[in-house]
């Protein structure tokens, strides 16, 4: 089976460079359009026999209600498709984090994980989200797109096709793109594309 992973559109801290994590933080405009266009090519490829299961933060619900109602399909909410809680760093600038968790950034810089407050680890996020593709993908009788967010995406994606947390192998989705990957059993999944956006999508993988 297809199982297509998305990324929400931009948002106000995408554009100023703050970390969202768990914070609920709405689509601009711009975003907005992104998810629009992002539905549209989609739709090009998805039936309305398509599952659509969203994170609940309102920029993944968003992007999902574009997509789903393209393809006229239903959404279903799960709350392991959240994105990663950064805890005390959620919505403050870079320069107020390197300056307050210096060992901390340099830490996450090169491992992807920091001791801060809140802040929650690669192997938590891994967890859940592998659960959920997982579930989402044995429930499924088609096709099945996911709707999630940049980190927690990308950690799940590299969960379920056996790829080491210790480094960034894969890397961010980008604002309303795209992976498809396929699934032939439990534990065994391909990953056929990464990072597709309407402008890419005829391009040769």
């Amino acid at each position: 089976m297809d199982v297509f992973v998305v990324r929400h559109g931009q948002t106000e801290w995408n554009v100023k460079g703050l970390l969202q994590g768990s914070s609920d933080v709405e689509l601009t405009d711009a975003g907005r359009a992104q998810a629009a266009a992002t539905a549209q090519a989609l739709a090009g490829l998805l039936g309305s026999q398509t599952t659509v299961v969203t994170s609940p933060l309102v920029r993944a619900r968003d992007t999902a209600d574009a997509i789903a109602g393209a393809i006229g399909a239903a959404v279903e909410v799960d709350e392991r498709l959240r994105e990663r809680a950064y805890g005390a760093w959620e919505g403050i600038t870079p320069e107020k984090r390197e300056s307050e968790w210096p060992e901390e950034v340099l830490a996450w810089r090169k491992y992807g994980s920091a001791d801060v407050p809140g802040f929650e680890h690669h192997d938590t996020v891994r967890a859940r989200m592998v659960e959920a593709l997982e579930e989402w993908a044995e429930r499924t009788p088609s096709t099945l797109l996911v709707v999630s967010h940049g980190s927690s995406a990308r950690v799940g994606m590299q969960g379920v096709i056996g790829l080491s947390l210790d480094h960034r192998t894969l890397g961010n989705l980008g604002n309303a793109a795209w992976s498809r990957l396929t699934r032939r059993d439990c534990g065994d999944w391909t990953l056929e594309r990464h990072n597709v956006t309407p402008e890419t999508l005829g391009e040769r993988p």
